[in-house]
């Protein structure tokens, strides 16, 4: 479960950041110059995971929004689910399906030093992209182009990243990355909207009273 949370903590770290550390890439600077400026991000989102040992592919439907390092991704597609980081605490809420009805499925954890050194986490929330990540290559057709970044570190769980960014509306509209297992993970991100107001409640959640909470 932690892996797996990791891995879209990562996917939201690099569509906020835009991997801005990269100084030299001009796109990037951009990119992360109008993200940053924001004070809240909402954008839609086709995440689509392409299993190698299972043979298939599931697909999940929803909307992400980002501020200031936290953020919410709620999935209404295939099932209802909510992640949810407030700047020290990830919750997640796996909700049943309506004709069964029930409590939903919560797990929270704490960022800590003892976990930041081993997971991917360390790196988006740390902050040290310039130390983990470096664009590799940069192709332009258009108003699109694709960056291929690549992880300095051997540890790193993630590999074969690559960005899809609209240069003239200067936001990303997809990221894919392969995993140490093979999985390829692509996101599409649609309808992005930049706003400048934002509720702190948005990124804070409480449990149903009653509902058990497992740790992460």
């Amino acid at each position: 479960m932690l892996k797996q949370i990791s891995a879209l903590i990562l996917s939201l770290g690099l569509s906020l950041n835009a991997f801005a550390a990269e100084k030299s890439n001009t796109t990037l600077k951009k990119i992360s110059q109008k993200y940053r400026s924001a004070k809240l991000v909402e954008m839609n989102v086709e995440k689509v995971d392409k299993l190698a040992l299972q043979g298939r592919e599931n697909k999940y439907v929803g909307t992400i929004a980002i501020s200031s390092g936290k953020f919410r991704w709620e999935n209404t597609t295939p099932e209802k689910s909510l992640l949810v980081f407030d700047g020290t605490t990830i919750w997640s809420v796996q909700y049943p399906p309506k004709e069964f009805g029930g409590d939903p499925q919560i797990g929270r954890g704490k960022v800590n030093k003892k976990n930041k050194s081993q997971t991917i986490i360390a790196t988006l929330l740390g902050g040290d992209l310039q130390g983990n990540f470096k664009v590799t290559k940069e192709d332009t057709e258009g108003d699109k182009s694709t960056l291929s970044v690549a992880p300095i570190k051997e540890d790193l769980v993630i590999k074969d990243i690559k960005l899809v960014v609209n240069t003239k509306k200067t936001i990303v509209e997809q990221i894919s990355y392969k995993d140490d297992v093979q999985n390829i993970t692509t996101m599409k991100f649609s309808d992005v909207k930049f706003k400048n107001s934002v509720k702190k409640s948005l990124f804070k959640y409480e449990p149903p009273k009653g509902v058990p909470v497992t740790d992460l």
